[in-house]
């Protein structure tokens, strides 16, 4: 009986890149991802305990060495981890927060990450997203929900824009959509010289 193997939902994609570095486009697979809803009065000792990240301002992120904390609502923040630390992470926080009133999730293998970087990556983003984009609205640790042509996903800037090569965003995506954004993402990079992937599924593109 063959072994259970994990696979990403784009392991059939390999990355892409536009010419003279302009951009770069990935996937950051099984990352740890932490819901917590709670008010940041409880939240806080916790995470700064297990974590070593700060609770953030509403619409930003805090880092610590190996984590981030992204803010998504008054009461709900999303933890990522590096890979494969979750369920460490999740007893750890059960632990901290033992008969707190919160919500602790494990909802890593719900989202993907989809790593853009290069200093077209703004160019690309707009090409999908109504948000402002320019660098004086939206700047490193900013946080965003948001819809990229029809998938939904969070975009945080992990990276300046005078950073060598150029801004880096991440976009936490659901699974099921990854590959659609994927490819409209390559589609909207078509400018810069990125070759454009296609849909296994052959679902239209259009937006």
């Amino acid at each position: 009986m063959t072994a259970p193997v994990r696979r990403s939902p784009l392991a059939h994609r390999k990355p892409a890149s536009a010419p003279d570095d302009l951009l770069h486009l990935s996937e950051r697979a099984f990352d740890a991802k932490i819901v917590l809803r709670g008010t940041p009065d409880i939240l806080g000792p916790a995470l700064a305990e297990v974590a070593g990240v700060e609770m953030p301002e509403p619409t930003r992120s805090t880092t610590s060495d190996r984590h981030r904390l992204l803010w998504q609502s008054p009461d709900e923040f999303l933890l990522l981890g590096p890979k494969d630390t979750e369920l460490a992470l999740l007893d750890a926080l059960q632990a901290a927060l033992d008969g707190a009133h919160v919500q602790i999730v494990n909802v890593s293998d719900y989202h993907t990450t989809l790593v853009l970087a290069g200093p077209k990556a703004r160019e690309t983003l707009m090409t999908l997203s109504t948000l402002d984009l320019h660098p004086r609205g939206f700047t490193v640790d900013q946080v965003a929900g948001t819809t990229f042509g029809h998938a939904l996903g969070w975009l945080v800037q992990t990276a300046d824009d005078e950073a060598e090569g150029g801004p880096v965003f991440e976009i936490l995506v659901r699974w099921s959509h990854a590959d659609y954004l994927f490819c409209e993402l390559t589609h909207g990079a078509r400018a810069f010289g990125m070759p454009e992937s296609k849909p296994l599924s052959g679902e239209l593109m259009e937006i």
